[in-house]
Parts: structure tokens; sequence; C-alpha cells
């Protein structure tokens, strides 16, 4: 794998930090810097090792760098585009983090003047922490990454990209933009909109301080940024309502099965659930067990 001399994290929270640790840690890059829209993260993030430098702007990061990762909510990505076009250079591989990808795309479209050398990424893999401090270099070891590479990108750009995140520890995995926005808007998107409403509307009630291992399993990704989560939803809005139609029609028999004291209907509805659950989380098994 080629050695970036000059790399450039926009964005240096957990996600961009995680990364740029573990291509530091394997020899990837010769030098990082970093550029955040709040210095004090970026600085934060200088000195925990995984930028060395600190950028005053993303024009300064960008500039004679020879990799640039955004590492930006979503729906930042095209006016971070638009500052860093004058300094980037045609060799530069560009690439991101973000959890939607037909948007992104879009944008860097609009405002790169090289989006051939971009390829779109997006690792499956994170927490409900934030910032540098939640860095793990380990993080994508194992995980998938799926890349959307545009008919336009050129090969030796997706080569490098492919590259860059095996570095990481990550499986690359291929394919269209608008396939994968329906996939992640189905087991990513809609199960965070679910936790998000299922904290609040057990906030409203008095809980006495109790709280089971159910509610705490549950809502663990209701903890995430909301600021990332905002533009994810927004930029993947269509396939996210259509999600969330079938999240109702699933409640909606719920309701009425408990409603009317459908004890055979309820315990159907329940094991469908299960078995759902088995096929898209282990769809290699054979079913069973408890």
């Amino acid at each position: 794998m080629k050695r970036y001399q000059r790399a450039a994290l926009i964005g240096t929270g957990m996600i961009g930090g995680s990364l740029f640790s573990a291509l530091k840690e394997a020899g990837a890059i010769a030098h990082a810097v970093g550029f955040d829209a709040r210095r004090e993260v970026a600085e934060r993030a200088r000195s925990l090792g995984i930028v060395d430098e600190v950028a005053a702007s993303i024009a300064e990061a960008a500039r004679a760098a020879d990799l640039i990762v955004l590492a930006v909510p979503v729906r930042a990505t095209e006016s971070i585009c638009e500052a860093l076009a004058p300094a980037l250079s045609p060799e530069a591989l560009v690439t991101d983090v973000g959890s939607t990808k037909r948007e992104v795309l879009l944008a860097v479209f609009r405002a790169l003047p090289f989006p051939e050398r971009f390829v779109g990424a997006h690792p499956i893999a994170g927490t409900e922490r934030s910032g540098p401090e939640a860095a793990d270099r380990a993080l994508f070891s194992g995980r998938r990454c799926l890349l959307t590479p545009a008919a336009t990108t050129r090969p030796e750009a997706l080569a490098d990209c492919i590259a860059l995140w095996e570095k990481a520890g990550a499986r690359v995995e291929q394919m269209d933009a608008a396939h994968h926005d329906r996939l992640l808007a189905r087991v990513s998107h809609l199960p965070h909109v679910a936790a998000f409403a299922l904290a609040a509307a057990v906030g409203r009630a008095e809980t006495a301080g109790i709280s089971a291992g159910g509610f705490a399993d549950t809502t663990r990704i209701a903890a995430s940024d909301p600021a990332m989560w905002r533009d994810v939803l927004l930029a993947n809005r269509d396939e996210v309502l259509l999600a969330l139609e079938a999240l109702d029609e699933e409640l909606g028999a719920l309701r009425r099965a408990i409603a009317g004291r459908d004890g055979a209907k309820l315990e159907s509805l329940i094991a469908r659930a299960k078995e759902s659950r088995r096929r898209v989380i282990d769809p290699d098994s054979e079913g069973g067990g408890r």
C-alpha cells in the first residue's frame, strides 16, 4: 500500500480519529493534518496523537495533501468540498465516512473540481460515544466498510481507497449509492429512529430511577451525536420514511393484538419478529435456540 505523505482529516471526531489512528499505526501516513469546526476538538486530537498538526482552515489542511478524509455531518459535505476545492491536488484521494451516500455524491459532483478522485465510504462500525477521546485504532478490525464508487470514479482511486480501508482492518464491499441508502435506512437509520422515540417515550414517565436491561440495550444508540443523526435522517429522508411506514404497520399489529387480548396473534407476531432478527443478523444459521 502507498504511504501518504500528507493526509488531511476534516472532522477530528471518533470515526475519523479511529481511521487516522489505525493508518498511522500501520505506517500508511507520514504526516497528518487535522481541521475541525471547533478548533479545541482538533487540538485534543493533536494531543492524543491522532493528527500531528492543526490547520487554521479547510484549504490549509487540504493544501498539498495526497489523502483527504471527510468525517463531518453528511449535509456539510458540499460546503466542505467548496472550501477545499481551491487547494485540492488533482492526484489526491478524497473519501468520506458518511452514513448516507447519494446526497454526498451529488454534493461532491457539484463542488469538487476532480470528483473522479472521490470514493464514498461508509464503515459499518462505531459507538454512541463521540469526540477524539473515543477514537479506537481497532474500531474497524474485521468490520465491513461499504464503498460506493460512481461510474466516473478512477480505477486507481478506487484501488487506493480499498487498500486504505483494508489497512485499517476493514472488510471492503462495493455497492451502488442508491442501494446503500435503501439498505442502511432499514438496518441502521430506522433502529436509531426507534431508539430515539423509545427513549423519549419512556422519559415521559416517572420511572423512579429504575432502568431494566431491555431499556438500556434497546436505547444505547439513542445516546448518539444529535447533529450527526439529524443530517443522516434528513439526507436519507425518502428511504427512512418508507422504513418508518413498515415500522408503523408492525407497531399497529402489536397494538391491536394487545388491545384485543389476542394471545395467539401476539405470540405469532413475536415469533415472526424473532425469526426476522435471526435472518438479518445470522442468515447462515438454521434458527432455533432460546
